[in-house]
């Protein structure tokens, strides 16, 4: 299992990456020993750039070719992952199970808008890994109401400055539009796991699971709207009827946005957005 996961990291970039990382770093390394060997018994480094050659052509560069080929058949082995931990009764009770358990609700619940980078992705997923690992199932369900109501006063606030402030100036609001995609889709990974963890659909007031689903769904799509048209049409969706205080969503609002400013892994941001987020809930 431990290796089957971590050969299933490649498929994600900052996987790839950290392991692209690790071999250059080893090989470095490598290199450097050589370098003291040849130093300690008398060589000195008269030959340097010939074992410079040897490492980087004999080592180096096959191994990333290998890890390359590695990275097609990687996707294949986390979907087959994912699928498991979605099948475990325990899925929810260790953070490596709650990391394939949320890419699959992320993979089937969300479609990040064309603005939204890769990295407004993942600091949903990690968001949401973090909040299944501290949370009951009712401070789950009270966490995510946080977070839709926090939506749903973000997005209409954010389409009436876009209109008053900044018709002209589309990029204006791109940091924010970025930071409100990535918590509307944390919203919507927690609305799922709510279900998934309880087997009982997901309500917010009046409005029932599909409801707020595609609620949630609509607020991506507008995410693009804001990012990309000049002249913003007004915000029109239904608004949830949840019972959170306006100083809560600031909070939470001020929290994630700290949290999608950070540059990546943000473990001190993230932390103080859920800390934030499951203050009182927890």
């Amino acid at each position: 299992m431990d290796l089957r996961y971590l050969y299933a990291r490649l498929a994600d970039p900052e996987g790839f990456a950290a392991a692209a990382r690790g071999l250059l770093a080893a090989c470095a390394l490598g290199y450097g020993v050589t370098l003291l060997t040849l130093i300690g018994r008398g060589a000195g480094l008269q030959r340097w750039f010939f074992w410079l050659l040897v490492w980087v052509a004999l080592a180096y560069v096959p191994l990333r070719i290998l890890l390359e080929a590695a990275r097609t058949g990687a996707e294949g082995a986390r979907r087959h992952l994912v699928a498991r931990a979605a099948a475990h009764p325990d899925r929810y009770r260790s953070r490596r199970s709650l990391e394939l358990v949320v890419d699959g609700l992320f993979a089937r619940h969300v479609v990040l808008p064309r603005i939204a980078t890769p990295v407004q992705g993942r600091q949903a997923r990690d968001a949401a890994v973090a909040i299944l690992a501290r949370a009951s199932e009712v401070a789950l369900v009270r966490a995510t109401t946080r977070c839709l109501a926090t939506v749903d006063a973000w997005v209409a606030d954010l389409a009436q400055w876009s209109a008053r402030h900044a018709p002209a100036n589309i990029q204006a609001r791109w940091a924010d539009v970025r930071a409100l995609a990535g918590l509307a889709a944390l919203t919507r990974i927690l609305v799922a796991a709510c279900e998934d963890q309880s087997g009982r659909p997901f309500a917010a007031g009046p409005l029932d699971s599909r409801e707020v689903a595609a609620y949630l769904d609509a607020c991506l799509d507008f995410c693009d709207r804001l990012a990309l048209e000049v002249d913003v049409i007004p915000w029109t969706e239904p608004m949830p009827v949840v019972a959170v205080e306006g100083v809560v969503r600031e909070r939470t609002r001020d929290a994630w946005r700290a949290f999608s400013a950070a540059l990546p892994p943000a473990r001190q941001a993230r932390v103080a957005f859920v800390d934030t987020l499951l203050g009182g809930a927890a």
